[in-house]
């Protein structure tokens, strides 16, 4: 069962600035760069390719997450409930930005086992469809070798 995650809101723009994307949703980013600035590889001085050394299009991101405080919730997607019930108020203001780049939820989990059960609610896949935003998901399976517990042994 999944038991910590993590949720984002990526927002990539060729047309908005760090400031214009912060003002249109009324929320700091924890995040960002503007077209041309250092991106975390950038200001790292690592080896890569030149175009992943300075941000090509505006980037604008905010997390939550949920590293298991959320006892009552079993369904893996604590953080992803708190940070869509935060952006929700500003669902048309994703979808202008959207117009000239794009809006993206992040989403990864990490599970107690070999199995990355999760609860997907009807209420959740509602207010995520409300934002337009697609979500990009990822389990993180423990693999029962610590404890040598593989079912497969």
């Amino acid at each position: 069962m999944i038991r910590r995650n993590r949720a984002s809101l990526s927002i990539r723009s060729d047309a908005y600035s760090v400031a214009e994307i912060t003002a249109m949703l009324g929320i700091e980013p924890d995040e960002s760069g503007d077209i041309g600035t250092l991106t975390r590889a950038g200001r790292a001085g690592r080896d890569v390719a030149p175009a992943r050394l300075r941000h090509q299009r505006t980037f604008w991101s905010i997390t939550e997450k949920d590293d298991g405080e959320s006892r009552d919730d079993e369904t893996g997607f604590a953080a992803l409930r708190r940070l869509v019930n935060r952006v929700a108020p500003n669902a048309q203001a994703l979808a202008d930005i959207r117009e000239s780049g794009e809006t993206v939820l992040w989403w990864s989990g990490d599970s107690d086992s070999v199995q990355g059960g999760f609860v997907l609610e009807a209420d959740l896949i509602v207010d995520v469809s409300r934002l337009g935003c697609h979500v990009y998901g990822t389990a993180y399976l423990d693999d029962g070798e610590a404890d040598g517990s593989r079912a497969d042994q």
